[in-house]
C-alpha cells in the first residue's frame, strides 16, 4: 500500500474522531446541539457518520481530480473550502445560538482534517496525461480541451 493510499486511510477514520472529541469538548461545556430538522438533536452518532461519509466523498473527489487535472493541490482546496462553506448552511439554518455555533465549529474541525490531510497526498504539479481540462470544463486554462 502506498503512502498517499495509507494518508488517505488515516484521515477517514481520522475524520470522525476528532469530530466526536469536539463533540465531546462542546456536550462537556454544557452546549445541547439543537436543531429544527429530524428529532431535533445531534447526538454521538450523527457526528461520526457525517464526518465518515464527508470525508469519503472527499477522497472520491481527490481520486478525481488526480486523474483528470494538472494542479490537484491547488483544485482540492478550491473544492473542500467551497465545500465547507455550503455545509455551513444547515448549521445557520437549522439551528440558533450556542448551537449553530457549536455546529458550525464542528464543521470547521472535521473539514480542517479533510482538506489538510488529503491536500498532502496530491501534488501541487501533475505531469502526463492530466494535461488537458475534463470535457465538461470550459478551457481558459491553456491547455487544449477534448
Amino acid at each position: 500500500m502506498s503512502h498517499p493510499t495509507r494518508r488517505r486511510i488515516a484521515t477517514v477514520l481520522l475524520a470522525p474522531t476528532v469530530a466526536l472529541v469536539a463533540w465531546a469538548f462542546i456536550r462537556f461545556y454544557g452546549i445541547d446541539l439543537v436543531v429544527t430538522a429530524g428529532d431535533g438533536t445531534v447526538g454521538p452518532a450523527d457526528v461520526f457518520a457525517a464526518a465518515l461519509v464527508g470525508a469519503a466523498v472527499g477522497w472520491l473527489v481527490v481520486l478525481l481530480l488526480e486523474r483528470r487535472f494538472r494542479h490537484p493541490r491547488p483544485w482540492w482546496t478550491f473544492i473542500g473550502s467551497t465545500a465547507l462553506a455550503v455545509s455551513m448552511i444547515g448549521p445557520s439554518y437549522f439551528a440558533d445560538g450556542a448551537s449553530a455555533i457549536a455546529l458550525i465549529t464542528l464543521h470547521i474541525v472535521t473539514a480542517v482534517v479533510v482538506i489538510v490531510g488529503f491536500a498532502g497526498t496530491l501534488p501541487v504539479h501533475r505531469s502526463g496525461d492530466a494535461t488537458r481540462c475534463p470535457p465538461w470544463w470550459p478551457c481558459s486554462c491553456g491547455y487544449p480541451s477534448r
